[in-house]
């Protein structure tokens, strides 16, 4: 082999592993709690233990979005994970007592949840389906824009989520009575 084949060859090696490198990036993602703010939601208070579950039944990775070569992955078990602690937190502040027995419950699944990229900014949606212990199913959207990280748009879009499930009648009702 000539000198200039080997460089020829190397250059190729060179540039076959960047690509791999800068197209093949996969990033996972699980949303932090983000306190909801005190003009979300209206003010409640509870007068009976109430046990909040998460339901989602799978802990699969699901392509969330991708941009360029970057693939945002999740797992909704745990996206569920981070609305269910959200949830008991505001409870928690209105002196709701959350309890693994109680006879009240509300389970809560994450059932899908996109990250899109725009102008000036990247947007998450989030749905979040609700099931109180007497019937009642209704599924939430948390719909989020962030100019700055789809860190923050996927945190505000659980916010959210939680926040319009909270200004719910019917969730109120049975969290209150």
């Amino acid at each position: 082999m000539s000198e200039s084949m080997l460089v020829r060859l190397f250059k190729n090696f060179v540039i076959t592993v960047q690509l791999i490198v800068f197209l093949g990036c996969t990033h996972y993602y699980v949303p932090q709690q983000y306190p909801l703010k005190l003009e979300m939601i209206p003010e409640f208070k509870g007068n009976q233990p109430i046990s909040v579950k998460n339901t989602h039944t799978s802990n699969n990775i699901v392509l969330l979005g991708s941009q360029g070569g970057h693939k945002w992955m999740g797992d909704l078990q745990k996206w569920t994970d981070t609305a269910v602690g959200l949830f008991k937190s505001e409870l928690g502040k209105r002196d709701v007592i959350i309890t693994e027995d109680a006879q009240k419950e509300l389970k809560l699944t994450v059932t899908k949840a996109n990250i899109y990229w725009g102008f000036a900014a990247i947007r998450c949606i989030v749905y979040l389906k609700v099931e109180t212990g007497d019937g009642y199913t209704r599924e939430f959207e948390g719909n989020n824009p962030s100019p700055w990280t789809l860190y923050r748009a996927c945190d505000g879009a659980i916010t959210r989520a939680v926040a319009a499930m909270l200004n719910d009648d019917m969730i109120l009702n049975y969290i209150k009575y």
